[in-house]
């Protein structure tokens, strides 16, 4: 039975299929693709962008504002020394306290205030990529009805005409 030949489960070269293929010389799918590509690529850079400034803004305004801090603490922490009665250290203290307090209040509504910037370009952002988003499914979608277009002609060519003998009577 070495002659015989059993032909694999998922051996389909037996099978003759006509698929419908589209004509690949419409280049304006691949410009499209480009232009989309790109218009993406940018909204993402742009928020990325956005992001790591913003941070590091934030952060080097924060270690700024810990360094100053510090330095105060140090200069109350010398000023208390020098202190020779309870009513110096108190006002001292007060003082000192006050002024931490509204340093902090200023600090974190810099921050706030930045974290909303921040925020703010990231929606513009956001809505940006929304809006190529938009403009990205109506290229695709045009590109969609081109194709389709030209398989028309080519579905028509190779669909078998039925005779009017085969076509059942009502």
């Amino acid at each position: 039975m070495a002659g015989k030949r059993n032909p694999d489960v998922f051996d389909f070269t037996a099978l003759k299929f006509e698929w419908p293929m589209p004509s690949f010389t419409n280049w304006s799918l691949a410009e499209r693709e480009d232009r989309i590509e790109a218009k993406t690529v940018a909204g993402f850079q742009k928020m990325g962008t956005a992001m790591w400034s913003h941070a590091e803004k934030a952060f080097d305004e924060h270690m700024e504002f810990v360094s100053h801090r510090l330095h105060e603490d140090f200069e109350c922490a010398k000023s208390l020394t020098q202190c020779v009665a309870p009513e110096q250290t108190l006002a001292t203290l007060q003082d000192f306290y006050a002024k931490m307090a509204t340093e902090y209040q200023e600090h974190f509504e810099q921050q706030a205030a930045l974290f909303r910037d921040s925020f703010s370009q990231g929606a513009a952002a956001v809505e940006e990529l929304n809006e190529a988003a938009m403009e990205n499914v109506g290229e695709l979608g045009k590109a969609a009805e081109e194709t389709l277009a030209d398989l028309k002609p080519a579905r028509a060519s190779t669909q078998p005409r039925a005779s009017a003998a085969a076509k059942p009577k009502k």
